[in-house]
Order: C-alpha cells, then sequence, then structure tokens
C-alpha cells in the first residue's frame, strides 16, 4: 500500500510539473510573439518608412552639393540658385512633411517611448518651414527652428537597423522551437 501511494503521489507530482513548465513555456513564447508584433510594427508602421523617406532626402541633398548648391548664407541672401528653393518646396518639404506626420501619428511606436531630442527637433523644424511655405516667404524666410542634421538622419538609420537587429533575433529564437 505504502508503494502504491508513493507511486501514485509520484506521478502527480510529476504531472504538476509538467502542467507548470508548459505553462512558462506557453507564457514565454507569448512575450516573444508579442514583443515579435510591436517590432514587426515599429518596423512596418515608422521606423521602416521614415528609413526610406531619410534616405531619398540624404541622396537628394548629396545629388543638391554635388550640382553646386551654395553655402546657407548665399542661398539666403541670393536668388541665383533658384533650383534650391524648387528642390525644397517640390522634394524636401513633401518628404519632410511626411516624416514628421508619420512620427506624429505612430508616436506611440517610438523607440523608448519617448521622442529623441532629434525627433522633436526635426518636428519643430517641420512645422515651422511649413509656416514660411504657407505665407510664400520660403525664398527668403528663415524657419524658426533649425533642422538637426546629420543627429536626426543617423537617429533614424540607428533605430532602423536595432529593430532589424530585434526583429531577426526575436525570428530565429521562434525557429528554434
Amino acid at each position: 500500500m505504502k508503494a502504491a501511494v508513493i507511486t501514485a503521489s509520484a506521478g502527480i507530482l510529476v504531472a504538476v510539473l509538467v502542467f507548470v513548465l508548459n505553462q512558462l513555456g506557453q507564457a514565454r513564447t507569448e512575450r516573444r510573439q508579442a514583443k515579435l508584433d510591436r517590432v514587426n510594427s515599429q518596423l512596418r508602421d515608422l521606423y521602416g518608412p521614415l528609413y526610406a523617406l531619410v534616405d531619398v532626402n540624404e541622396r537628394i541633398w548629396e545629388a543638391l552639393h554635388d550640382a553646386g548648391l551654395p553655402s546657407k548664407r548665399q542661398r539666403e541672401h541670393s536668388t541665383e540658385w533658384e533650383p534650391w528653393h524648387t528642390w525644397v518646396d517640390r522634394a524636401l518639404m513633401p518628404a519632410n512633411i511626411k516624416m514628421r506626420d508619420l512620427v506624429l501619428n505612430h508616436a506611440d511606436l517610438l523607440l523608448d517611448g519617448e521622442l529623441s531630442p532629434a525627433v522633436q527637433q526635426f518636428c519643430a523644424h517641420v512645422t515651422s518651414y511649413e509656416v514660411l511655405l504657407s505665407t510664400g516667404t520660403s525664398s527668403g524666410g528663415h524657419a524658426l527652428i533649425r533642422h538637426p542634421g546629420s543627429e536626426y538622419v543617423n537617429y533614424v538609420r540607428r533605430s532602423f537597423r536595432r529593430l532589424q537587429t530585434e526583429q531577426s533575433t526575436l525570428l530565429s529564437g521562434a525557429r528554434l522551437r
């Protein structure tokens, strides 16, 4: 009788242990899947489009420099390089507005849950320049807030790569199971 009780108790203990381990494994898998879903959303809805738009604007910027874009001071005090204003009004600013709107519409997807200073400055710059465009003074006016330059570009590129790495890690962990 004693052996039967020990055998039954051992069987119950093993069943409970298997159940608990199964529940823990399932919870870990669900957490990983939730994290993967969030990273996928961050890449698809925010950082992927931002990365593409930043890359396009940077290529245009480099091409303008290669084409002989005068210094900022020369552009501000001269109308000789009229193509600059066309490029700003027709290419750079529309992309900047899309980027700002992406950030504002998907702020819940930002890394670390907050706007970086570079992103804050970029959004404020775009809005201040948008005011100039609305008044028709973009060719002779100054944006109230300066563009953060490479700090913003580097933030977007670094964040995109970080999320891609995280996505890859989460996917490879899911494949192992």
